[in-house]
Order: structure tokens, then C-alpha cells, then sequence
């Protein structure tokens, strides 16, 4: 497969490297790389709705989210939301999350002193954690889909190994470190590329990409279209289906 970096240059990775801890300049020019909404299902049924937007900065990309669960499903309503800070070489400049219901929690995760440090409310009650990770680890938080997208990114512009003969590059496999906020915890997944799947989506054929991505728990499976966006991810073990939803 022929990767063509330039394209996810433009998506995250515009300028110069070397900028983790710094904090982004703040702009109001933008240009919306993607946004949509996501119907999270389970066995068949609705649970969940996320809607997304993933805007470009002059020196920062945001990936900001919001996740409504209807009152009808086990544990009650859930409201939350999600805002992703990435830095021009695609290092973590903040995350920010917050719910609404069932209770009022927040958490959010920047870096310092080259590490990273998670600040939490639950409850009232207040507390730091910090993690002996760096920036270059990824936030892939607990029922935000749309950062898998931005995950996928990432791998496609930095995971090309150049063939032999000089023309192109093929996907390798490839492992990144990633912290879980609601978790409390850290861990790894490692990301392939499984090839083309020709598949119907909203009543219609397409031709996707397919991808892995291994956890420590299920397997995920996302599939992206040629413009790069996040169409579907099917979690066999959970019986969990995520589906990109027409406007």
C-alpha cells in the first residue's frame, strides 16, 4: 500500500516538531478537518450518540466531543463531554473531560514537567495523579469514538516503512503508549493495516480501509473511506457496533 504522508501532514502533523509542553497559541482562524455523529450500538439496539468535530488550528488541532445515552439504559442517563489538544507533531497539549449525569465529574490531563499529570473531581472530592508518561502518549479515553479516528491518523502518517525499491511505503504494524482517564490507568494498542473491504453502509456499497487495533481487552476493528474519516468500528466481543450516521 502506498501511504501518502503529505495528506495526514495537513491533517496533524502541520508544522514543526519539538513543541510537546508548550502550550498553543490561541487562534480563532480554523479549518474543520471532520465532524459528524456516531450512533453507538449493542446487540442491535441504540444506546449511545456521539457527535464530534475535529478542528485544524494555526498551531494545534481539537478534537471536541459529546456523548448522550438515553435515560432507557442500564446505569441511567449519561451526559459527558470531551476536548483532545494535540500540538503541531501531534504530542498532547491538554485533555479535558467532564459529565454531567449521572453525577457531576471532571478530569483533565496536561503535561508537566515532561510528564504527564491527571487532575480529577469526583464527587467533591479533588486529587492529582501523575503518570511517568510523556506527551507523545495518546489520550484514548473510555466511550469517545471519534479519537479513534485521530488515533488512525496518527498511524497512517507515521508508520509508512519505505519499500526497498524507493516507490511508496507499506503500513507495518506499529505500538502506542495510551492513557485511559476514566480508567485511572495506562496502557498500549498496537495498530495494523488488514486491507480493503468492499462494504455496505447506509444502504449503500463502499470501499474501505480496515484496520486493527489490538488492547489488552477486545479486539477493535475501524474502517476508514478514501477522504480518511472514521466510517464504522465493530467490537466483536462486546456485540458493540459503531456507525458513522448520515446527515
Amino acid at each position: 500500500m502506498i501511504c501518502r504522508t503529505s495528506i495526514f501532514a495537513s491533517l496533524l502533523l502541520l508544522s514543526t516538531a519539538g513543541m510537546a509542553g508548550s502550550k498553543p497559541a490561541v487562534s480563532k482562524a480554523s479549518t474543520v478537518v471532520d465532524q459528524g455523529t456516531l450512533g453507538i450500538f449493542q446487540g442491535g439496539q441504540r444506546v449511545a450518540t456521539e457527535t464530534f468535530v475535529v478542528r485544524q488550528y494555526p498551531d494545534s488541532s481539537v478534537t471536541s466531543s459529546e456523548l448522550h445515552a438515553d435515560g432507557g439504559q442500564p446505569g441511567g442517563k449519561i451526559e459527558q463531554s470531551s476536548e483532545l489538544t494535540l500540538l503541531p507533531d501531534g504530542s498532547l497539549s491538554r485533555y479535558e473531560w467532564k459529565q454531567s449525569a449521572p453525577a457531576h465529574n471532571s478530569a483533565s490531563v496536561e503535561v508537566r514537567d515532561q510528564f504527564l499529570t491527571m487532575h480529577v473531581n469526583v464527587d467533591g472530592k479533588v486529587a492529582d495523579q501523575p503518570f511517568f508518561l510523556t506527551a507523545t502518549t495518546f489520550i484514548l479515553d473510555d466511550y469517545f469514538f471519534s479519537t479513534r479516528e485521530v488515533l488512525l491518523w496518527r498511524y497512517l502518517a507515521s508508520s509508512c516503512q519505505q519499500r526497498s525499491g524507493g516507490e511508496g511505503c507499506d503500513l507495518v504494524r506499529a505500538r502506542f503508549a495510551i492513557l485511559i482517564p476514566r480508567r485511572r490507568t495506562s496502557s498500549q494498542v498496537f495498530i495494523e493495516f488488514k486491507g480493503y473491504d468492499d462494504t455496505p453502509l447506509n444502504g449503500r456499497p463502499q470501499h474501505l480501509r480496515h484496520f486493527l487495533i489490538q488492547t489488552e481487552g477486545p479486539d477493535w476493528h475501524l474502517w476508514l473511506d478514501s477522504e480518511h474519516k472514521l466510517q464504522r468500528i465493530s467490537i466483536p466481543d462486546t456485540n458493540t457496533e459503531v456507525l458513522r450516521l448520515e446527515k
